[in-house]
């Protein structure tokens, strides 16, 4: 990080990661809204005069080191001003200058572009300067919703965002004819499954997957098939009548017939075969497959993606996006077979994760709040500790350090960067790759590890529902048949950690009853009574509180105090 930064507007700029392109020169330019003859009351619209933009910044040199949280959060605050500073002069230019000639060719590939608070944008990669600048949203606005849950609600339903959300879009922009139905089931991918599928930002994500999905009809159709999958399993989960259900799962049959349709037409076409959107769309197929265990088609998919790749010259020569959908569609593909995945990490795509050095690399403290203070305590406080691998110890660290910043990012969204959801990916990835012992009754790593894979998809990504859990919840069991007796005996409060979690993860599925009957013997012999008293036991070990998931704990809980007296199979949670 240099140590004298200035916007581009004057002669230097903050250094950014290699995916944020160079801003234009900053002109004075009018707004769009100035020719209007009656000012409209668009949501979060400012009406206090701008405050002067600042261009340069000064550092201490000698303040600036590793160990100075002041210094760090002013340098990013600076960066991103300036960077969505030129998001709002590159939008007036663009709105001002002509429209691209109608013979010019699509764009195959996908450009990170990032405010705050708004949509990923994705442009042609020729328009350099226009990706670098697409997209804005003032600080102060940013500041004031995320401060506040029901603004950010507002916000998801105001005028900026009515075409995305609603249920119809009046303009008929989708590359194909959208039903009722289909509509519907957009509107359920963009609010439900996307919060499922990404642990932070989901409503940029949101937006980011709508203006991809209205110009590829294979991907529309693609995300169509997996939100009606997985309405079905919701449906199913709250028990709706089964003419309901057997409607979603004709609509998810007919929406994946009209998937591989169309992409069976791309893949004919030598030129759009190894385009890279065609790339993300298969990409999409592999990670949908994979969360929905469909081993037949998930198998022919992954060969297709593999080729593809290779064809298009190595991993190094993706867009970012790409490339991100391509290491979830690989890791949840890895979780579902209890493999290691099958791409390795991108040294450049790492690079370009903005936080990775910050919280996997160093050992800076974090700014938590006093609710999780206690996080992974016990870990590092227990005689077992330093008997560990050193990998495994690395992973319980940075594992820490990054469920501290998941909940830091859910009371704070204003904080949360660009790539912050990529950080989730390669940890999933590094745990995935590694591989520990399975026959020795006393090394706890194996079941450690698959625990570890369970919270990931469990409690930051929110995929208990999607039937691939089951395979997992089924790996931490075999994980944990041989070191049972050792952790009752040496780590009961261990055990109940990753029976908890196991429990949690398994509700519904057959496995479900061997992680309650182990659960129970734990909880008696640690005398905890309470809810309350087992909240606090977790909690110095990697779990917090989380509203989506109260009725769940509830389910567990009620279940274990009920056993002795009848047979009590808990709902899966919705």
């Amino acid at each position: 990080m240099p140590t004298l930064t200035e916007s581009s507007s004057a002669s230097s700029r903050l250094s950014s990661p290699s995916w944020t392109s160079t801003a234009s020169s900053s002109s004075s330019r009018s707004s769009p809204s100035d020719d209007l003859a009656v000012p409209l009351n668009l949501p979060y619209r400012s009406t206090q005069p701008a405050a002067q933009q600042s261009t340069f910044l000064f550092i201490d040199s000698q303040a600036d080191h590793a160990t100075n949280k002041k210094l760090r959060t002013q340098k990013q605050g600076f960066l991103l001003k300036n960077y969505h500073r030129r998001k709002k002069q590159a939008s007036i230019q663009r709105l001002k200058a002509p429209s691209k000639a109608a013979g010019d060719a699509p764009s195959n590939r996908l450009q990170i572009g990032y405010s705050s608070n708004e949509q990923f944008i994705s442009q042609d990669t020729d328009s350099t300067k226009e990706n670098a600048n697409d997209g804005w949203v003032d600080e102060r606005e940013i500041s004031n919703a995320s401060s506040n849950p029901s603004a950010l609600r507002s916000e998801m339903w105001s005028l900026k965002a009515f075409l995305s959300q609603g249920y119809v879009d009046p303009f008929a922009a989708s590359a194909v004819k959208m039903t009722d139905s289909m509509n519907l089931y957009f509107h359920h991918f963009r609010i439900h499954t996307i919060a499922a599928c990404y642990p932070l930002d989901a409503t940029r994500m949101s937006q980011w997957w709508w203006q991809k999905a209205i110009t590829q009809p294979a991907l529309l159709q693609a995300l169509l098939f997996l939100t009606a999958g997985h309405q079905a399993t919701l449906e199913s989960s709250n028990g709706v009548s089964s003419r309901v259900i057997q409607k979603s799962m004709r609509d998810m049959l007919h929406l994946r017939g009209d998937t591989l349709k169309t992409l069976n037409n791309i893949m004919m076409d030598p030129v759009r075969a190894v385009a890279e959107s065609t790339t993300l769309v298969v990409a999409s197929l592999v990670a949908i497959e994979a969360v929905d265990a469909n081993v037949e088609a998930h198998e022919a998919h992954m060969k297709g993606l593999r080729r593809l790749v290779s064809l298009m010259g190595g991993l190094d020569t993706l867009d970012h996006m790409t490339l991100s959908k391509i290491y979830q569609s690989d890791v949840k593909s890895a979780a579902l077979y209890n493999t290691r995945p099958v791409f390795p990490i991108s040294a450049r795509w790492r690079s370009e994760i903005l936080q990775d050095s910050r919280l996997f690399l160093t050992h800076d403290e974090l700014d938590t709040s006093k609710d999780l203070a206690a996080l992974g305590t016990s870990f590092f406080s227990a005689a077992w500790y330093p008997t560990l691998e050193p990998s495994m110890k690395t992973f319980i660290q940075v594992m820490q350090r990054l469920i501290a910043y998941y909940e830091h990012a859910q009371r704070h969204p204003s904080s949360v960067m660009p790539t912050d959801n990529d950080l989730f990916l390669v940890m999933e990835h590094q745990l995935l790759s590694a591989c520990y012992a399975t026959t020795d009754p006393t090394d706890i790593n194996e079941p450690l590890r698959q625990t570890l894979i369970v919270y990931l998809n469990l409690r930051v990504w929110h995929f208990q529902s999607f039937p691939f859990m089951q395979y997992m919840v089924e790996a931490l069991r075999t994980a944990l048949e041989v070191p049972l007796a050792h952790l009752q005996a040496e780590t009961p409060e261990l055990l109940f950690w990753m029976l908890v979690i196991g429990s949690l993860a398994s509700q519904g599925y057959k496995c479900h009853r061997w992680f309650v009957n182990a659960l129970s013997d734990v909880v008696e012999r640690l005398g905890l009574g309470e809810w309350d008293a087992a909240r606090r036991v977790l909690a110095t070990y990697f779990y917090t509180e989380q509203v989506s998931e109260k009725r769940a704990e509830e389910d567990l809980w009620n279940e274990l105090l009920l056993k002795a007296s009848y047979s009590y199979i808990a709902p899966r949670p919705t």
